[in-house]
C-alpha cells in the first residue's frame, strides 16, 4: 500500500500582526490614562494636598506642642500693642512690665550688633506683652530675604543665639508668621510664605540649637493679623515679621533675662 505523503505546513509568516496588534492596543489605553489625566481639575489635586497638609499640621506640626496646637485660623492672634511701651505707660500692662519690656529690646539689639556686626534698623524689633507672656516681634529682613523663606546665612549666629537663650529660658514658645497683603495672583501664596518661614526656624533651632521639640509650636497666619497699614510701604513692612511668642509663669516679665 503506497504511503500518503503529509503535506508540509507553510510557515505563517504573518503571526507578528498579533503580538503588533496587542501592543498598539496597550499603547492606545497608555496614552488615553494619559490624557485623562492631563484633563483632570487641577484644583481638585490642590485642595486634597491643603487638607492632607492641615491634617498632619493640626495635631501640633513638625514638633508638637503640648496644650497649645497648631490651629490656623481658629483663634485669633494676641495682636498686642503696635508700637512698643515705653515705661512710663500706663496701658494694659504695668510699670514693671514696660520697664523689663525695653529691657529685653535692647538687650535683643545687642545680641545681634555682637553676632553680626551689624545694627539693627529702628523698626527691626519690638516687644509685645500677650496673654500669655510676651512675643518678641522681628522684622522681615532680620531673618529672610523679600518674598523668601530661607533664612539669612548671616543672621544665623543671631538665630543661633536667640535659640540657645530661649532653652536656657525654659519656657513653651510658639514661632507665627505674618506677611502683608499685597495682591497674587494665588490666594494662598502669603499663607504658605508665613508657614514655610516659621516651619524653616523651628527647624533650625531645635536642630541647629538644641531647643527643645517638646516646647515648641508654629503657626502661619499669612496677611490675616496686620499691626500696621497694609496702604503704605511702611506699614507693609512693619506687617511682615516673624513673632516669638513666649509663655512665662504667670504670664509676667519677671526675671526675663537675655
Amino acid at each position: 500500500m503506497a504511503k500518503k505523503h503529509r503535506h508540509e505546513e507553510q510557515e505563517n509568516l504573518e503571526r507578528w500582526l498579533v503580538s503588533y496588534a496587542d501592543f498598539i492596543t496597550l499603547l492606545f489605553a497608555f496614552f488615553t490614562v494619559l490624557y485623562a489625566l492631563s484633563m483632570s481639575d487641577k484644583a481638585k489635586y490642590k485642595n486634597a494636598v491643603e487638607n492632607i497638609q492641615r491634617a498632619f499640621l493640626s495635631a501640633g506640626g513638625v514638633f508638637a506642642l503640648k496644650g497649645s496646637p497648631f490651629v490656623p485660623f481658629e483663634r485669633p492672634a494676641d495682636k498686642g500693642s503696635a508700637i512698643p511701651p515705653s515705661a512710663s505707660d500706663a496701658g494694659s500692662h504695668s510699670k514693671t512690665d514696660g520697664e523689663a519690656l525695653a529691657k529685653v529690646t535692647e538687650q535683643i539689639r545687642g545680641l545681634f550688633t555682637s553676632t553680626t556686626g551689624l545694627s539693627m534698623g529702628a523698626n527691626q524689633v519690638s516687644i509685645a506683652k500677650s496673654d500669655e507672656g510676651y512675643k518678641i516681634r522681628l522684622g522681615e529682613n532680620i531673618l529672610f530675604k523679600p518674598g523668601s523663606d530661607r533664612i539669612r546665612k548671616e543672621h544665623i549666629p543671631f538665630l543661633y543665639e536667640i535659640g540657645k537663650r530661649l532653652a536656657q529660658l525654659g519656657y513653651p514658645v510658639q514661632i507665627e508668621g505674618h506677611t502683608d497683603k499685597l495682591p497674587s495672583t494665588d490666594e494662598h501664596a502669603n499663607w504658605e510664605l508665613s508657614l514655610a518661614r516659621s516651619y524653616n526656624i523651628v527647624r533650625f533651632l531645635v536642630t541647629g540649637a538644641g531647643f527643645p521639640e517638646g516646647k515648641i509650636s508654629i503657626i502661619g497666619y499669612g496677611d490675616t493679623q496686620p499691626i500696621n497699614s497694609n496702604e503704605t510701604e511702611e506699614g507693609r513692612a512693619k506687617n511682615r515679621r516673624v513673632e516669638i511668642a513666649i509663655m512665662t509663669p504667670n504670664h509676667s516679665m519677671d526675671n526675663v533675662v537675655w
